[in-house]
């Protein structure tokens, strides 16, 4: 089976305009990501794992939603996906001004059995 960096890796090369991508803990800690070297997704992965429980709370919560699936963030000059895995854990591709965000959720979806696997 494949390792998380190569997964990540994958998924990069899938999705047109992935620049970096990570798997992180709801505690704040990047797991592993891709590419390793010139991007350092810490501080986005902290910043975001805070947005993900406050969407959790109301969406889920105060407004009856659910379990929360996906977290898309839109922004000048990147977007940002997150996929929530099971176990308190989550999938977050950053995309550039272009990216295709529909395959980013189609090719995390596909990641996703093959991250858990490789986490259990």
């Amino acid at each position: 089976m494949a390792d998380l960096e190569e997964i990540l890796a994958r998924l990069t090369q899938q999705v047109d305009g992935c620049v970096a991508a990570a798997v992180a803990g709801m505690d704040g800690l990047v797991i592993e990501q891709y590419p390793r070297e010139g991007s350092d997704l810490t501080a986005a992965v902290a910043e975001l794992t805070q947005a993900l429980g406050g969407l959790r709370a109301t969406v889920g919560n105060a407004l009856d939603g659910g379990a929360v699936h996906e977290v898309i963030v839109t922004a000048e000059r990147r977007t940002g996906y997150a996929r929530l895995l099971e176990g308190e854990l989550f999938c977050l591709l950053v995309l550039g001004r272009h990216g295709n965000v529909g395959k980013a959720r189609l090719y995390s979806a596909e990641a996703e059995r093959k991250i858990i696997g490789v986490l259990a």
